[in-house]
């Protein structure tokens, strides 16, 4: 049997990336018939900022949500370039808003990151092309928790898949995940945990590995039991690395993927 590691006291550090943002998203509590609004979050958990102009093409394809229809597209629209929303108002019901970084190149000398291949950067020490994915489970209404739309796959390269509702678990109880990489369960990958307020930390200078509040590996059919020991958002985490198919171009293709979810009642 796995060996199971729940730290609400000690940090448990995980591997980033040399860029160190992954990609989250929330999304505000909305009642049925009112427009949903959400955020895409690139940076300091739970911290929101701005997109750097630099990077506005990474996310040129704007974050969806997704339905028993099929995905729609949500519009860029408020003060800042993460905050979007619905282009109509939402039903009642349980539904995900997802958000994509887009394949893109990132290589390392002496003189730091950039946007680019090893082929226009010859003397790079390391080379990663990442792929960045997050999903939100949004329940519309106070008695929403269906599970028909947030346990089905979206397909993307790597993510996390609910196999129920998170508004169905209550504190302590498990929580079952899958892991899919290229629509398949990915066995012995790392998920991690945390909730907002557990790391209070400043990591935007020190760029501080992020603490978590769960640690444990997928098993053979792709799942683990993250069992949220807290109230509030909490937002969950896996990262996988294979060879990049030309060696010559770049050395990892990297897959970046995370689950944001609500447990316990959200204030109204």
């Amino acid at each position: 049997m796995k060996t199971k590691q729940l730290l609400l006291a000690g940090l448990i550090l995980c591997t980033t990336a040399a860029h160190a943002h992954r990609v989250w998203v929330t999304s505000n509590h909305t009642h049925g018939g009112e427009i949903l609004k959400a955020e895409l979050g690139y940076g300091e958990f739970p911290e929101l900022e701005p997109i750097a102009q630099d990077r506005l093409h990474i996310f040129r394809r704007p974050m969806q949500l997704v339905t028993e229809k099929g995905k729609e597209d949500l519009q860029q629209k408020g003060r800042y370039n993460y905050q979007y929303e619905s282009k109509k108002p939402v039903k009642e019901g349980s539904y995900l808003v997802i958000a994509e970084y887009q394949p893109t190149f990132w290589s390392k000398n002496r003189e730091g990151w950039k946007q680019t291949d090893m082929k226009a950067m010859p003397d790079a020490e390391y080379c990663e092309q990442t792929r960045m994915y997050g999903k939100n489970v949004v329940n519309v209404g106070h008695e929403s928790a269906d599970t028909k739309v947030v346990t089905r796959p979206v397909g993307y390269g790597l993510e996390i898949v609910p196999m129920d509702n998170p508004a169905n678990i209550h504190v302590g109880e498990r929580f079952k995940v899958k892991v899919l990489f290229n629509g398949e369960p990915l066995p012995n990958a790392v998920v991690t945990a945390t909730f907002d307020g557990f790391d209070t930390s400043d990591r935007s200078k020190s760029h501080k590995v992020e603490a978590q509040a769960f640690y444990d590996k997928t098993g053979d059919d792709g799942t683990v039991d993250i069992i949220p020991l807290r109230q509030g958002f909490w937002k969950a985490n896996v990262e996988h690395k294979v060879d990049y198919a030309d060696q010559k171009v770049c050395q990892k293709l990297s897959s970046y993927s995370t689950l944001t979810f609500q447990i316990g009642h959200q204030a109204h």
